[in-house]
């Protein structure tokens, strides 16, 4: 049976926050949508919390499968999915009661293939009310080339991440989260902005992000990470790709510093990562005359460049003599 909205939520090791969670999402003033909770082979009683509202509520749909990640459980939701539109929620995290109610007000409104809304850090002990809310804002509205420029601004965050927004179904038609990555959602967001007509933005806090030692963005460094500055070099492709120079220069703008950063970082603690960090140098080698015509950058950058490609060493050692004496 069809429904307005599909919440997909992934499931995996969360036992003592899911129930917050879907409480949060079946409280919902807006009632016509269909919750699909994916237990991705959690390893607790995440499954049989599941169940428990499936037998409650026959809005609640369960997909029990091996564990794959978590775009594998997002992938897993929206094959079944039968909303016109689809939103995420991370499941240790909580939302707003009238979320969905107002972001389907504004999608329907405007068009919009894309809604977002704002969001607030809570703490693990912090009470939030989730009823009451100053609904007095103004909504705004971008093209899809002026909302990929809002990814290089203080907005980015809100533009890149999936849990703060409610999608036209058909933008999933022909696109997936990649699997087998974590920092997924950087992988995906321009893709999905690029896709639409409409994007609307409303600057109003509904989705509450959980802040926990123990998450996957708290794990110590390992050559996983490594997957945040792929997605930005994926991204710098694919704004060449559709001829979006100004976007790609400002990608690699973006891209550069981070690669440095995680390229040593995981040269200096992560063992057994020599092969993976030359795939990244050759790769960064095969784009750098790109790379010395942007303008973004300065002579003295571009030149460490060169150093970087001839001996990483002693560019690491240039870099670090740098930073401790600044002036």
């Amino acid at each position: 049976m069809n429904c307005e909205i599909s919440i997909i939520v992934p499931v995996y090791k969360v036992e003592q926050y899911l129930k917050k969670c879907i409480d949060s999402i079946l409280g919902q003033t807006f009632k016509d949508f269909e919750l699909i909770l994916v237990d991705d082979g959690s390893p607790d009683l995440c499954g049989k919390i599941c169940d428990e509202y499936a037998e409650l509520d026959n809005r609640v749909k369960v997909i029990h499968k091996e564990n794959g990640g978590l775009s594998s459980a997002r992938n897993a939701g929206i094959k079944i999915a039968k909303g016109k539109y689809i939103a995420f929620v991370d499941s240790d995290d909580f939302i707003h009661l009238k979320m969905y109610e107002i972001l389907h007000n504004y999608a329907e409104k405007h068009s919009s293939d894309i809604v977002i809304c704002d969001y607030l850090e809570v703490d693990e002990d912090e009470v939030i009310d989730t009823t009451s809310l100053n609904e007095q804002f103004n909504e705004e509205n971008y093209t899809n080339i002026e909302a990929l420029y809002e990814l290089y601004t203080n907005m980015g965050v809100q533009f890149v991440v999936v849990w703060n927004k409610l999608f036209k179904r058909h933008l999933f038609d022909n696109l997936n989260f990649e699997e087998n990555k974590i920092h997924e959602d950087e992988f995906i967001a321009h893709r999905l902005l690029y896709n639409c007509s409409k994007i609307t933005y409303l600057p109003i806090k509904l989705h509450y992000y959980l802040q926990r030692t123990n998450s996957i963005t708290q794990a110590k460094f390992n050559i996983k990470h490594l997957d945040f500055i792929k997605a930005y070099k994926e991204r710098v492709n694919f704004f060449r790709k559709i001829e979006q120079f100004e976007l790609q220069k400002k990608a690699e703008y973006r891209y550069i510093p981070l690669f440095f950063k995680y390229y040593f970082k995981a040269k200096n603690e992560v063992p057994n990562s020599h092969r993976e960090l030359r795939k990244l140098k050759v790769e960064f080698f095969l784009s750098l005359f790109s790379y010395l015509n942007n303008p973004h950058f300065i002579t003295k950058e571009k030149i460490s460049w060169f150093i970087f490609m001839i001996n990483s060493n002693l560019f690491d050692m240039l870099v670090q003599k740098r930073l401790s004496n600044p002036l």
